[in-house]
């Protein structure tokens, strides 16, 4: 689906078998591939700028929102998509990345954001560029949408847990943490993102999006802080939020927190899944 040149020449990791090249070079080639290879867990810092969030705040709070249960948790989904584009398709939206990696057409994606979300619309940009800055991602287009998901702390819920092992519904996501942990002379604790193998990968398609961990390969992230994000695939990998909890309850009475998360869906091939994964070295968490 996309191809980049820099991608091969940096590869220096060795695995013991092998698998043909995908998109990624825009040729076959023999990558060397192990156990590991198609997991991915990279940490991105500083994901949108200050300012952006700053000015998506002020649009978040006047969009429609969706509540909906997880494992007993009351979540909520915010509106930024056209809903009859997000319905009929999974991926209603390409970008592309030109030579130097910018961020060079996003016509596609802009028409399927609802009106008068131009900042929410620029922070999601901001995200998608980081994404594929990250990922050396060059002279390439690919599917993406994106998402903003609520976690309300109320005086009704002030402990949110118990949430599932799964994975999401495209090959590689990108969760960013736009709410600080300290708000409204209160806060909230916890909401690290594990990961694991998924113990029951069959290698067809499609997959449900649920699964069993491999116990021997969970590792668990903290966001340490506010604009701090992780990329992660969905081919090998199963995720879950783990317990947060606010920091003081009584207070919630006079006024809420919430966690607030934004992510970035995309949707490239497996093939060129797995070759990110060896590409990326040392820079994926899911081989150190």
């Amino acid at each position: 689906m996309y191809s980049t040149a820099s991608l091969s020449a940096e590869s220096t990791v060795a695995f013991t078998d092998s698998f043909e090249g995908s998109s990624l070079s825009g040729k076959k080639e023999s990558i060397k591939a192990g156990k590991n290879s198609g997991r991915v867990i990279v940490k991105v810092t500083n994901t949108v700028s200050k300012t952006t969030m700053v000015k998506a705040f002020q649009e978040i709070d006047r969009l429609t929102t969706i509540d909906f249960q997880n494992n007993g948790n009351k979540l909520q989904d915010i509106r930024i998509i056209d809903p009859e584009k997000h319905n009929k398709y999974l991926f209603p939206s390409t970008v592309t990345f030109d030579a130097s990696g910018k961020l060079s057409d996003t016509e596609a994606f802009d028409k399927n954001f609802k009106p008068n979300t131009d900042s929410i619309n620029k922070m999601c940009k901001e995200a998608l560029q980081t994404m594929g800055r990250k990922l050396h991602w060059r002279n390439c287009t690919v599917e993406a949408w994106c998402s903003l998901l609520r976690y309300p702390f109320t005086s009704e819920q002030a402990l949110i847990c118990n949430m599932p092992w799964h994975r999401d519904l495209c090959t590689l996501s990108m969760t960013t943490l736009l709410s600080p942990y300290n708000q409204n002379d209160n806060g909230f604790c916890g909401g690290a993102l594990s990961f694991a193998k998924d113990s029951n990968v069959s290698g067809t398609l499609p997959r449900s999006s649920s699964g069993i961990p491999e116990k021997s390969t969970i590792k668990t992230f903290e966001y340490k802080e506010q604009g701090d994000g992780f990329i992660f695939d969905s081919i090998n990998t199963l995720h879950k939020v783990e317990k947060m909890y606010v920091l003081n309850e009584k207070k919630l009475k006079e006024r809420s927190v919430q966690r607030l998360l934004l992510v970035c869906f995309t949707n490239p091939s497996e093939d060129d899944v797995r070759y990110l994964s060896v590409a990326l070295g040392e820079e994926n968490l899911a081989l150190v």
